[in-house]
């Protein structure tokens, strides 16, 4: 694995969802699979149960419009980012009770313990810039959205 902490190392056009209108639950599987079909994936459906533990403990809907469904499982052997935007917005129970358009999901192998808190901490402080927000809100295309994220820092 690489030492420097970007989204980009982890993430793929094949991986970048634009959604007009899901619930939270088809959006997690939605997502859980599409991370799946990664070689990275060692057990799917551990890989899955994980992220969906994780999402019962506590809503990693953060607010303004932003969810992080994470998870740290022995399930797959690197990080894998998976990003969806849902145009209509999902109900996500989140931190302010308000929809969720913006979804990053992340795995890790359970091993990472320092790597995967600073990938989640330099998400979280990407995610209280407004206008990368409001540009991933308004691409008109996944492309466009894959190119946001891979080139803002």
């Amino acid at each position: 694995m690489a030492n420097k902490c970007e989204l980009s190392q982890y993430m793929s056009r094949e991986r970048i969802l634009d959604i007009e209108t899901i619930s939270k639950d088809d959006l997690l599987n939605k997502m859980a699979d599409l991370i799946s079909s990664d070689a990275k994936v060692v057990d799917s459906i551990q890989m899955k149960r994980a992220i969906f533990e994780r999402e019962k403990s506590m809503s990693t809907g953060i607010g303004n419009s932003i969810a992080i469904p994470h998870a740290r499982t022995d399930s797959v052997t690197d990080f894998i980012v998976c990003f969806a935007r849902i145009k209509d917005g999902v109900d996500y129970d989140a931190l302010d009770q308000k929809p969720v358009n913006l979804v990053f999901m992340i795995v890790a192998p359970a091993s990472e313990d320092k790597m995967y808190i600073k990938l989640l901490s330099r998400l979280v402080l990407r995610m209280k810039n407004d206008d990368f927000i409001q540009n991933l809100l308004d691409a008109d295309t996944p492309e466009r959205l894959f190119s946001l994220i891979c080139d803002t820092k």
